[in-house]
């Protein structure tokens, strides 16, 4: 995770693995990528509590799994005490060792330079390393963005975007696939309860007269009787190091 952009990972760590629901689905939808035996040292980047890790368990000979968070590891060592685990930011991956695999889920669209963690990815893996790794991208709560743009906690990319920095920095995008994840909540504010349930929350750039206000448009303009569907966008890709 991107302790720059202030989301409160660290702090909500015990409860994160439990109520990750959306990030849980899109685990284990990455995982539909991995190949049955991932030979040689494998690096897994922002791991969290270990959501997509559980499903690398088996799948590699060597893992190391790493989160910029404490607690956020400590918590994945619970999960998956049979892994490696260490603290590191994903855009300074451990020294030492080269990576025959990369894995992330979930993270890259925190990162504040991608371009740069990408590279750094790069510079840390073997010829012919692969990369399969997924994260959200432009689309995710575009209702609620729409009304409140200055709610966005980092500039969402397209999917074309993101494709086109990882080929400028050495990863040659083998396939690519986007799929829309609804999740239903009772009502906007229960959707931004959510979010900051499980960390993924910024300081706040606007008062709360104008937030409740916002909540309260979007709950006009799309809740039905059966509360408000929201899209998270997610874009899987397995790359090749060249």
């Amino acid at each position: 995770m991107v302790a720059s952009l202030s989301a409160d990972f660290d702090r909500r760590a015990p409860d994160y693995h439990r109520r990750a629901k959306v990030q849980s689905r899109t685990a284990s939808w990455l995982a539909q990528w991995l190949p049955p035996r991932a030979e040689g040292t494998a690096l897994e980047l922002g791991a969290g509590t270990g959501l997509f890790t559980r499903h690398l368990v088996g799948v590699c000979e060597r893992l190391v799994a790493t989160d910029a968070s404490p607690r956020m590891v400590e918590a994945g060592i619970a999960e998956c005490p049979e892994q490696s685990w260490t603290v590191a930011e994903a855009c300074q991956p451990p020294a030492g060792d080269t990576y025959h695999w990369i894995f992330t889920c979930s993270l890259a669209q925190w990162l504040p330079d991608p371009a740069l963690a990408f590279r750094r990815w790069h510079d840390v893996s073997a010829p012919q390393a692969r990369m399969i790794a997924g994260w959200f991208i432009a689309g995710t709560m575009i209702d609620w963005l729409a009304l409140c743009p200055s709610a966005a906690p980092f500039r969402w990319r397209e999917a074309s975007e993101w494709t086109a920095l990882l080929g400028d920095s050495g990863w040659e995008v083998q396939r690519s696939e986007v799929k829309t994840f609804l999740v239903q909540h009772a009502s906007a504010a229960a959707m931004l309860r959510e979010l900051h349930d499980v960390g993924a929350v910024v300081p706040r750039r606007f008062g709360t007269g104008r937030l409740r206000s916002a909540l309260r448009a979007w709950d006009a303009k799309y809740r039905g009787t059966e509360g408000l569907s929201t899209p998270f966008v997610f874009l899987r890709v397995e790359a090749l190091r060249q």
